[in-house]
């Protein structure tokens, strides 16, 4: 049985091609008697694989196999490319798929990374049903419609617009807009959508972003900036607003800002919701007059990948979820659902039921959740769960221990508790700045700025009394002492306190506040865990520049920001814990 996953679509948006993926299935379709009488014969490389596509299309078959539609990333020898432009055609989606070099450079295939994403898209809309115990897809009825719809027609945009619908993120997003009091960028619209707190599910807070923007240095950083930097959920927003703005349900509004040096740039897209679009997701989240719009759902929507990338500890995730879903048809209290789990063999804590109820809203699912009552508002299809038990990773098993904790005993939002393992993970670098970043200013309620690139540190946090010059280490198995990095926050001081333009052109101390005290400036790095050399880097850092400063462990950074929000924490107070070590803001109960 393979196990991948749909339901999340970052690249694919344009809907001419999602129709040729669809009538690669359809043998009453033109693009299917193309391919059957010319493409895959004057596209596809290998004798092998043109034969056994040829022979499947002669034979008018409408089930393929995943390597059938995908294929691989291969060169002439059958070795993988060194460059793109050296792979060859060896799959059908590969050569319906057309890009954009095809006018330019006379490219008649795609590769099978954008072919895996056009599949998924498409399994995603049900326009193509997947079947997990032999790994192969084929054409629903309501892709058949999709297929025969004439290219631009009314009847092709209402196909599309049902799909849309149908379709819970999309609908979330539409929903999103529609209780908004203005336009929402991808990241106020992405730090709501999908299942928030997760990897896969990250979004970079609005204002954080907005004052980067403003404070870049030049054109290529402004670009790279709008363009390149964005949080997973953050890049689904923008896609499905996208799709919906091709629909004519969402609108797109420029936006302009002031720079630091005083120049007019260009900001964030916002979006808004047509006039026709907020007729259609009130018509189908249901009124006196109307049902509500069916939702299609897979078993494979409810997880993208699991924090440590353990397949056993995601389909268990997906599992758990389904059945909670599924539970909701029956269940309508936390006691009940909590049991109904335990049934199909799932024992989890209340307060892992409730962030995945509160994620399953958040991915675009109606749900009301009224302290021990729990109601599902919409109707869904039958979807299957595979026949399998699947365990939780020894190491996941603890992080959601360690989460129910936090759940517990804070109060702070879902998506701040997954730094307890971005904070672990070095691979997510950018993500743990900017989300520290945004922790420091949406909850300690400091100015922070994240700044990154180089000769510039990870970000400021200051307000009117003092700054900090901060720096996010993430490291698997902890941080410790690295020379390199003392001579790193050093120099950062020491720029910070000469503000010498000759010496450093980019000027990032001016960030800080004006009128900040200059003997009220600190240095802190923040890491999952501190190792017991690193006493030496805070101490040789304060030796060095006589700055005072020191490190701060993911957890009391969480514990620290929970105080203040109870205002149990003056902020003003936190110099008072810049000593050169390890700090502890709140002792752990």
């Amino acid at each position: 049985m393979v196990y991948r996953t749909f339901g999340w679509v970052q690249n694919p948006s344009d809907f001419k091609k999602l129709k040729k993926t669809v009538q690669v299935f359809d043998p009453s379709s033109e693009h299917y008697q193309q391919l059957r009488k010319h493409i895959v014969h004057d596209v596809v490389y290998f004798a092998e694989d043109k034969n056994r596509l040829q022979d499947q299309l002669d034979n008018r078959v409408c089930e393929f196999s995943y390597k059938d539609l995908v294929g691989s990333n291969i060169n002439k020898d059958g070795k993988s490319p060194k460059k793109r432009s050296e792979s060859v055609a060896n799959s059908l989606l590969q050569v319906s798929i057309l890009p954009q070099s095809t006018k330019t450079k006379g490219k008649l295939h795609t590769d099978n990374w954008t072919a895996d994403g056009f599949l998924r898209w498409a399994v995603s809309l049900n326009f193509v049903s997947h079947n997990r115990d032999t790994d192969t897809f084929k054409i629903t009825d309501f892709g058949k419609k999709f297929s025969s719809s004439e290219d631009d027609s009314l009847e092709e945009r209402t196909i599309l617009r049902e799909a849309m619908l149908s379709y819970p993120p999309a609908s979330r997003v539409m929903s999103l807009l529609a209780d908004a009091k203005e336009p929402m960028t991808k990241f106020a619209i992405g730090s709501q959508l999908g299942f928030i707190g997760e990897k896969g599910f990250t979004s970079y807070d609005e204002d954080l972003m907005i004052e980067w923007l403003k404070s870049a240095n030049d054109a290529n950083e402004i670009t790279k900036i709008r363009s390149d930097v964005e949080g997973t959920s953050d890049k689904y927003a923008r896609m499905i607003c996208s799709w919906l703005a091709k629909l004519k349900y969402v609108t797109k509004k420029s936006t302009k800002y002031t720079s630091m040096a005083g120049k007019q740039i260009t900001g964030f897209q916002k979006y808004a919701l047509t006039g026709e679009g907020l007729h259609a997701i009130k018509q189908a989240n249901g009124s006196s007059k109307n049902k509500t719009h069916p939702k299609f759902v897979m078993w494979e929507f409810f997880a993208t990948e699991n924090a440590r990338d353990d397949e056993q500890s995601r389909e268990y995730v997906r599992t758990r979820r389904a059945y909670t879903l599924k539970g909701l048809e029956h269940h309508h209290t936390i006691g009940s659902l909590l049991e109904s789990l335990k049934d199909h063999g799932i024992f989890e804590e209340k307060e892992t039921l409730l962030a995945d109820l509160h994620k399953l809203v958040s991915f675009g699912l109606r749900i009301t959740i009224n302290k021990n009552t729990v109601r599902l508002l919409d109707t869904i299809n039958d979807f299957s769960i595979p026949n399998q038990t699947f365990t939780l990773a020894e190491a996941d098993v603890t992080s959601e221990k360690i989460k129910n904790h936090f759940r517990r005993v804070t109060e702070l939002p879902e998506r701040y508790l997954e730094l307890l393992d971005i904070a672990f993970d070095h691979k997510r670098n950018r993500d743990f700045e900017m989300v520290t970043a945004g922790l420091f200013k949406d909850v300690y309620g400091l100015e922070s700025v994240h700044l990154g690139g180089a000769n510039k540190p990870d970000g400021v946090v200051y307000n009117d009394n003092f700054g900090i010059i901060l720096d996010t280490k993430a490291y698997e198995n902890g941080y410790g002492k690295h020379i390199s990095q003392i001579d790193e926050m050093v120099r950062y001081i020491d720029d910070n306190r000469l503000r010498d333009t000759t010496r450093n052109p980019n000027k990032w101390w001016e960030n800080f506040d004006a009128d900040i005290p200059s003997d009220q400036f600190y240095y802190l790095w923040v890491s999952g865990k501190f190792l017991p050399n690193f006493a030496e880097q805070l101490k040789q850092t304060n030796y060095r520049s006589h700055a005072n400063g020191g490190g701060l462990e993911v957890q009391q950074l969480l514990l620290g920001a929970d105080a203040v929000k109870r205002r149990k924490l003056d902020v003003n107070t936190i110099p008072n814990y810049m000593k050169n070590e390890v700090i502890t803001l709140v002792p752990e109960a």
